[in-house]
This record gives C-alpha cells, sequence and structure tokens, in this order.
C-alpha cells in the first residue's frame, strides 16, 4: 500500500464529510431501535421511505447530503474566494439557497429550527456576528472541516476564521468549543498524527486553550462562561478513559458525561446533536474502529443526529484513513461528487486554476429539485399502492 499523502487525506476528508451526512441523512432523528426494526443495519444509502411513512418531507434521494455538507461547500467557496472567513460573505451564501426571499429554507436541505432563526435574522439585516443562537447545538461543528485543511499550516490563523464562521450561527461556548474541536482534530489527523490515545489528551488540550482564549476575548458575546467554560475539552479528555471498556458501557458513560455538561433536553442517546455527546462519540468511535467504513456505519446506526454524526465522524476518519479508504459503492453513489472532490484539490493548493467547480448556488438549488421530484414519485408509487420497502431506481 502505497503512503497517505497530503492530498489523500484533504480529499478523504471532505469526501468523507459529505458520504457519511448522505448516508445519515435519511436516518435523522430514529432511535437506534427504530433503524433496526425498519433497514437492519443501514450499510449503503437509503431514501428514509420506510421509516417515515406518514412524513414524506423526511424522505431522501438516496445519496444526496444535508445542509451539513452544503455548509461545508459555502465555507470552501468563502475560503478560496477570499483566502479568509469573510462572514458577510458566507451570509450571502447561505442567503442564497434559501431563495426565494422570505422562505428561509430554498435549497437547503434538513435545516433546523435554529438555522432556520439565523437566515430570518439575517434578512431581516442582523449583522452576521449577532445572528448566532443561544442554543448549544452541534452546527458549527459539523461544516468546520474546510477551515482545518485551508489553514492546515497555518494554526495561528485558525482562531480567527473559526470564530468567524462559527458565531453566525451559535454564541454558546460549548457550541463553538465543538468547532474548534472538529478543527483541531481534522488538522492534526491531515498531517498524518497517530491515532492513539495521546491523541484525545493533545486535542484537549488545544480545545481548552482555545475555550480559555473565547472566555477571555468574547464574554461580551459569547454565553454560558459560568457553568460551562470546559464542558467540551473535558468530554473529550474524558473519551481516552472509555477506550478498554465494553461498547454499551462506553456509549451509556459518554451519554451520562454529556449530561454533566448541561445538555437540554436530557441527553440519552450518544449522537445527540450537542456537542459534548457528539463530538466524544465521534472520536470514540474513530478510536475503536479499523476502517472508514466500519466507524461511519457504526456511528449512523446508532441513530439520533445520524446526518451531522455522520458528517463529523466521516471527514475525522476521512483525514485519517484517505479517500481510498472510502468504499468505492458509497463515493460512486454520492450526488454531486466531482465537484466536492474539486474542492478538496483546490483547498489543498489554495487555487481553483484548472478545477471545474459549479456555481454553488445553482447546482444546490438543481439538487433540492431533483431531491422533490424523486420524493413526488415516491410519494405518487405509494399512492398507487407500491411497496416504499422495495428496490427502486433513482
Amino acid at each position: 500500500m502505497r503512503p497517505l499523502t497530503r492530498l489523500d487525506r484533504f480529499r478523504g476528508c471532505l469526501l468523507g464529510l459529505a458520504v457519511g451526512d448522505a448516508l445519515g441523512a435519511p436516518l435523522e432523528g430514529l432511535s437506534a431501535q427504530q433503524i433496526r426494526a425498519h433497514y437492519g443495519l443501514v450499510v449503503d444509502y437509503v431514501d428514509g421511505a420506510r421509516a417515515w411513512k406518514k412524513k414524506p418531507y423526511r424522505w431522501r434521494m438516496p445519496g444526496l447530503y444535508s445542509d451539513d455538507t452544503q455548509q461545508a461547500l459555502a465555507l470552501c467557496d468563502t475560503l478560496l474566494e477570499q483566502r479568509r472567513v469573510d462572514p458577510d460573505r458566507l451570509a450571502g451564501l447561505y442567503m442564497s439557497l434559501a431563495t426565494p426571499k422570505g422562505a428561509y429554507v430554498g435549497a437547503h436541505r434538513g435545516v433546523g429550527r435554529s438555522f432556520r432563526q439565523v437566515l430570518a435574522d439575517l434578512e431581516r439585516g442582523i449583522p452576521p456576528l449577532e445572528a448566532g443562537q443561544l442554543s448549544a447545538g452541534v452546527g458549527a461543528a459539523m461544516r468546520i472541516a474546510p477551515v482545518a485543511l485551508y489553514f492546515e499550516d497555518e494554526p495561528h490563523s485558525v482562531f480567527d476564521a473559526v470564530m468567524n464562521a462559527s458565531l453566525m450561527t451559535h454564541r454558546d461556548i460549548r457550541s463553538l468549543a465543538g468547532a474548534f474541536a472538529v478543527a483541531h482534530a481534522v488538522r492534526r489527523l491531515s498531517a498524518g498524527e497517530a491515532r492513539d490515545p495521546s491523541f484525545l489528551l493533545w486535542l484537549a488540550a488545544d480545545v481548552s486553550r482555545e475555550e480559555e482564549r473565547i472566555a477571555t476575548g468574547f464574554s461580551h458575546v459569547v454565553t454560558s462562561l459560568t457553568c460551562h467554560r470546559r464542558s467540551v475539552s473535558r468530554a473529550i479528555a474524558h473519551v481516552e478513559s472509555l477506550l478498554e471498556l465494553p461498547r454499551d458501557r462506553a456509549f451509556s458513560a459518554l451519554v451520562e458525561e454529556a449530561n454533566r455538561h448541561g445538555a437540554e433536553p436530557a441527553c440519552k442517546r450518544p449522537t445527540m446533536g450537542f456537542p459534548p455527546a457528539c463530538i466524544p462519540t465521534c472520536l470514540y468511535l474513530l478510536m475503536t474502529t479499523e476502517c472508514f467504513e466500519e466507524a461511519v456505519i457504526d456511528v449512523i446506526n446508532l441513530g439520533g443526529d445520524t446526518d451531522t454524526a455522520g458528517a463529523i465522524l466521516g471527514a475525522l476518519a476521512g483525514a485519517h484513513y484517505g479517500v481510498d479508504a472510502i468504499p468505492s459503492k458509497w463515493l460512486a453513489g454520492l450526488q454531486n461528487r466531482e465537484p466536492i472532490d474539486h474542492r478538496a484539490y483546490a483547498l489543498h493548493d489554495r487555487s481553483v486554476d484548472g478545477l471545474d467547480i459549479p456555481d454553488l448556488i445553482a447546482r444546490e438549488h438543481e439538487l433540492s429539485n431533483k431531491e422533490a421530484e424523486c420524493r413526488e414519485n415516491l410519494l405518487a408509487h405509494s399512492q398507487n399502492g407500491g411497496d416504499l420497502g422495495a428496490n427502486r431506481v433513482y
């Protein structure tokens, strides 16, 4: 086997993010038990119709990623155009995806209530760095990998870039620290650092340093500093003590630790969309599995916030194992694969020269329209008495 190159890791990270997201998107909100009941073990793309028979809006076109990857691609394009994270440019891309104006959804796929509120606030003229919501969600972390790749050789630039990418949607320190956790993990893995227990401790130290910097410089903006100033770094450090435990006990311990850091509502599964739950769980699976495929299958079958957990772990595992470790069937079935891959090349070279990268807004509207047609076909099939569990060609 040839040695992994830096480019292999960049491509693995960005494509891995999209693959993990696309695998998890149709399962979002289901429990592990529900996934097993409807699908057995999910090992490939599904449309979600079997599990969401009465909620057609939850049906997904197989291989199509959600807003998690869309936001990551918007970050890619902002970095490549501006050579930094320009909040105004990033906000413009988010709003362009949300057209027609006033809809607050547009081409965005699977956005949650908090992000819809951000879009509404941006539409009303709220400045981008003042639009962040107070809830401790994991959305800032799910999209942040491109920042880590672009600034891999400039660690001093990571702080401002992550803050500019994250404050637009999140102001809770746990959300911001979660974004730093994923950014520093991707930065270390794409540089070839070993996947061993010391990695977790170095990463916890990275995050602790950033938590202190946030608390010192952004106390006028950031919330939850009194009780949760060190929540994410402590939750990451805690993972190191779980690596030798049986899997079920480790997952229970991850849930217990997340609840110590103020999960609201209380955390019931390790893949809850809450940084002290989802990110340590992804790191635990990265450490206790042996390949990209095993890691991603394990995380999406846990249920919960499956698209985000899939995106985060896909990015981490892709940065570690490289693009060739992603199963070929997953790459072949990934919608919009080539433009995503080209962006990975561009992040690596810091240039789009010679690369065919279609306009993000036009392509995402095209894909969302294509998914809507897929959903209409599924709905017509079911209304005509068709089996939603049958194999279909898209």
